[in-house]
């Protein structure tokens, strides 16, 4: 799943998470009261499976990411690129964009072919 979200509403989430966690003050040094690495974990369960983050999440994604990932592909095209998947990292250029696909051509002369839903990230090189 990918997410567009700005600065704004990424501080605010975690302000949120960090009120989870720690409550509404801030712990103080020596307090291990709530800091145990279970009730921390349980508590960030509770949160993240709720039903109110649920419509948080539909409510601040809703038409926040109007760019395709090929639409951000497109501005490497003819660059040389590392795209990272599962599987490892792939360098070259950026040859061409398919529908679903891109094409790397790899400096030892071959050509890849890389779904679009298997890229976890690019960037320049």
């Amino acid at each position: 799943m990918k997410v567009c979200i700005n600065d704004k509403e990424l501080k605010e989430y975690f302000e949120g998470l960090k009120r989870v966690v720690w409550g509404p003050r801030d712990p103080k040094p020596g307090d291990d009261e709530g800091c145990h690495p279970q009730s921390i974990r349980e508590a960030l369960r509770q949160e993240l499976f709720s039903a109110d983050f649920a419509v948080f999440l539909q409510k601040n994604t809703k038409g926040k990411c109007e760019k395709s990932f090929r639409d951000v592909l497109e501005h490497f095209l003819h660059q040389s690129i590392e795209l990272g998947t599962d599987a490892g990292s792939i360098v070259g250029v950026l040859q061409e964009l398919g529908k679903d696909y891109a094409e790397i051509n790899e400096p030892s002369g071959s050509s890849v072919l890389i779904r679009f839903d298997q890229i976890n990230y690019v960037q320049a090189l």
